[in-house]
């Protein structure tokens, strides 16, 4: 899945993701995750977005991550939940994005991906509201996720995050619903435990 083209395209918006990890989850210090196993579903909505001239605003994607051992030492499976009311074109573009193949910081996270195991498009609702996220997957996801306060309720954040620029931060959260059901590899409960959520900027 590694990155093999460089068209022109930026997209923003957020991102949130949920794990089976307790909070917060430590893959992003290089260590093993709980049981040695990693079960994640992300999702990106995007706010403001073009590719080679296609529109991809008020779209929403998502991928459900399977994975063992260290996270950041690649393996992971895939299965990649494209917006039921994306056009042809503006799924073909999303597919380019969230597969690695258009580079970016995608491009880069493809080198860990040993297959991608299905597509699916699905209707995706993505909502977000002081400091609570929601979103729904047709029957496949559902994530309810909350921020976790620190010192003086101020939210707590991680940097770097993978999903991230350099320059932004991701917060920490906890869910409170992280289900996934999809086929026998991909389906999980793992609710009340790590999400990370935030702002993204990606590009060519």
């Amino acid at each position: 899945m590694a990155g093999d083209t460089q068209n022109d395209w930026s997209i923003s918006g957020e991102f949130v993701e949920a794990c089976n990890c307790s909070a917060p989850c430590q893959c992003l210090w290089n260590e093993a995750p709980d049981d040695d196993e990693c079960t994640a579903a992300l999702f990106w909505h995007i706010d403001e977005g073009v590719y080679e001239g296609t529109d991809l605003s008020d779209l929403t994607v998502g991928v459900l991550l399977y994975d063992q051992g260290l996270l950041f030492e690649g393996g992971w499976d895939l299965v990649v939940l494209v917006d039921e009311g994306a056009s042809d074109a503006q799924a073909t573009a999303l597919e380019e994005i969230f597969m690695g193949r258009a580079g970016g910081v995608m491009g880069a996270v493809a080198e860990l991906v040993e297959e991608v195991k299905d597509t699916a498009v699905v209707p995706i609702t993505y909502d977000t509201e002081n400091g609570h996220l929601s979103v729904a997957a047709g029957e496949i996801v559902a994530i309810e996720a909350d921020a976790i306060d620190g010192f003086e309720a101020t939210p707590g954040e991680v940097s770097p995050h993978p999903l991230t620029v350099p320059s932004m931060t991701a917060n920490t959260g906890k869910s409170t619903t992280a289900t996934v059901s999809f086929d026998d590899e991909f389906a999980w409960d793992v609710s009340g435990n790590n999400s990370y959520f935030g702002e993204f900027e990606y590009g060519a």
